[in-house]
């Protein structure tokens, strides 16, 4: 919506006419400069629009002058002439509905009587909008027009026999075309009107109550009171609605940075202290963010790559490949172990109180098969000069190296995961605080600081990332020889149970590991002769620790040493490197960013006072948009006022009006 000033303010009223007929050549010709339409060098010919949604607005101020705002809408049209476009019909149409449906316009309906009532529209879309017809006035104009013998039908819409409204039918006499421009007077027009009804038939002949509607001062009359009528109705909406927008308005204000003032350094510093505040939140994590927060995704991004890490284990089967197979890692042909065993700790030392699983769950990667003949192989092959049934060392490095191998993979879209979120959320924080200083550049200022200094805190991240890396890369190492052990005596036991079952495929060692025979008479009844045996405190785990020894052993012996140093290794390596990106990339960063944006900000030579200064131009958008909306603010709370104080009629709470004699019941 733009609003475009029209010439100079006017002081006498004959020029009015003129200005409004060039304003509307203005309007219909939207080529021509304005101000040659208004002086009168616009050369123009026929217009070039025969509509237009455009609207003269004439404002008129002055002693004596009631605050209204009136509006002079087209006549409702059904066709249009040679040469003019078939839409102006519903542009007019629309036009007219946008104003007329508002529950705060009062519609005065006139009916010209030298037409056809039937072809005239605009009646049946005042209907329409105002079914009630709380709003609506008709009146019926040009009377000295009605052909002879063609009085009766207009006499009834008069009486409001015919097309009946709730305020009824009104009807004056104005001047004609010739007598305006002749000068009529406003008074002289008023006693030609009253002479008219007085002298001419049939209105002179109308009884009393149908006479007192006739002539331009009744109507006049009915339009006050049905005017104040509405606004005695609409009062309590109006005022609510005033109310409502000035909610509105303060809540754009609000979402709206406050307009700088003060010191420009402390301004700055101010701004700068705010932002590191934010990023803090940021980096030590926000409740409110749910599963979209910075650190939630961490959280979850750390499970996938434990699982992915986990998922690289090696699949130790304590058997020989099966013929046909040897070599083959396209298919998993045998889960006896999952089948067999636990997959889980019954030590109960998982984390989170839960059972510590022993092998990942799902399907796993055909890679990360090997059969025990394949260990072998391996063994065999590397051997020197062992003594018999010595295997080197080399060995187990060997298949500890192999599996962890491919860490870096995992590893390295953890990192570029958490580095792009973290990237993503300081560009979001920096347009948060300084967006609106980009016409100074402070936003920008900020922006290549924050990426450089998050640039430097990635570097020496990934370098500690590589280091971690290389050093489980190097050689198997722990001094936490108790949770090698233990997991070493875990697997050794899961890796011959399994072998037994598969090889022998004993069906007792199957209900015994399944837990068919639990709590049977059976399996007491064995335990108990045991124990008489010297067997004291056996149970199922420590009786199948008496099976005979396998001739396998010794590659069980190096799977499970192989299998449990890869579970201390890999729950060490994941927790490394998420604390290094914790620390490194995220906490680090925001511990130095002060240092860093002082360091840049004065780093130049120039004023630091001056550049502070010239930072704090705000972008012209918001300057406006403030503005703006101050002014919106401050007009609505006007209007509230004035409604709130309109004499004689009080607004209460529940929205009851009461007005004058009213008062003294309440």
């Amino acid at each position: 919506l733009r609003e475009v000033k029209f010439g100079d303010v006017i002081k006498d009223k004959r020029d009015v006419e003129d200005r409004i007929r060039r304003a509307q050549l203005a309007v219909l010709n939207p080529s021509k400069d304005p101000l040659k339409v208004l002086d009168g060098t616009a050369a123009i010919g026929s217009n070039e629009l025969s509509f237009s949604t455009d609207v003269v607005s004439v404002r008129i101020s002055g002693r004596n002058v009631d605050d209204l705002s009136f509006v002079d809408l087209p006549g409702i049209i059904v066709s249009v002439r040679d040469g003019n476009k078939d839409s102006d019909i519903d542009d007019v149409r629309n036009l007219v509905t946008g104003v007329i449906k508002k529950p705060s316009c009062l519609i005065l309906l006139v009916i010209s009587c030298e037409s056809d009532i039937e072809n005239q529209g605009a009646r049946r879309l005042a209907k329409q909008l105002d079914p009630t017809g709380d709003r609506t006035i008709p009146v019926l104009t040009k009377p000295d027009r009605i052909a002879a013998g063609s009085y009766r039908s207009w006499l009834d819409l008069l009486e409001n026999k015919e097309e009946r409204f709730k305020h009824g039918w009104y009807c004056v006499k104005q001047a004609d075309q010739e007598q305006l421009e002749g000068g009529i007077t406003w008074e002289d027009a008023r006693k030609n009107e009253r002479s008219f009804f007085d002298k001419k038939a049939p209105w002179s002949q109308l009884d009393e109550r149908i006479r007192s509607r006739l002539g331009t001062p009744a109507l006049t009359n009915a339009l006050g009171n049905t005017l104040f009528d509405l606004i005695v109705a609409r009062l309590p909406g109006l005022l609510r609605e005033v109310e409502a927008r000035l909610e509105t308005i303060q809540k754009e204000l609000a979402k709206l940075p406050s307009k700088v003032e003060g010191d420009p350094v402390t301004e700055v510093w101010k701004m700068i202290e705010e932002f590191k505040s934010d990023v803090q939140a940021l980096v030590l994590g926000r409740a409110q963010d749910g599963e979209k927060g910075l650190i939630q995704n961490f959280r979850a991004s750390r499970e996938e790559f434990r699982e992915s890490i986990f998922q690289q284990a090696p699949d130790f089967k304590p058997y020989d490949c099966p013929a046909g197979l040897y070599g083959s890692r396209s298919l998993d042909v045998d889960q006896s172990i999952s089948s067999t065993t636990d997959d889980t700790d019954s030590s109960g030392e998982g984390a989170t109180g839960e059972l510590e699983r022993l092998e990942p769950s799902g399907t796993r990667n055909p890679k990360t098969l090997i059969y025990i003949d394949e260990v072998m192989d391996m063994a065999r092959n590397a051997a020197t000069r062992e003594l018999p049934e010595n295997y080197p060392y080399a060995v187990k490095t060997y298949f500890v190296g192999h599996f962890m191998k491919n860490w870096h993979i995992p590893t390295e879209k953890l990192y570029q995961k958490i580095e792009r979120l973290f990237s993503d959320e300081l560009t979001r924080l920096v347009t948060k605080h300084f967006s609106r200083f980009a016409a100074g550049a402070f936003d920008s200022e900020i922006q290549n600081i924050v990426m450089s200094q998050l640039e430097a805190c990635s570097t020496r991240a990934k370098e500690r990332i590589r280091a971690c890396i290389a050093l489980e890369q190097e050689e198997p190492f722990t001094i936490n020889e108790h949770y090698l052990q233990d997991y070493k005596t875990k697997y050794t036991h899961r890796y011959k149970a399994a072998r037994r079952h598969h090889v022998t495929r004993e069906g007792v060692l199957q209900q015994i590991m399944s837990g068919q025979v639990d709590n049977t008479e059976s399996l007491r009844n064995a335990l108990f002769h045991l124990g008489e045996l010297g067997f004291d405190g056996l149970d199922v785990e420590k009786l199948l620790r008496l099976l005979p020894p396998d001739p396998a052993d010794a590659m069980i012996e190096i799977m499970a040493e192989v299998r449990a140093y890869y579970q201390v290794a890999f729950k060490r390596f994941v927790d490394n490197i998420s604390m290094i990106i914790d620390y490194e990339l995220l906490k680090v960063f925001y511990r130095t960013l002060s240092i860093a944006i002082l360091t840049k900000l004065s780093s130049n030579g120039a004023d630091f006072r001056d550049r502070c200064n010239s930072f704090l131009n705000e972008d012209p958008s918001i300057v406006n948009l403030r503005d703006s909306l101050t002014q919106d603010y401050k007009r609505f709370e006007s209007a509230r006022l004035k409604l709130q104080n309109i004499p004689g009629v009080s607004v209460l709470s529940a929205g009851r009006l009461i007005a004058g004699d009213d008062m003294d019941s309440f």
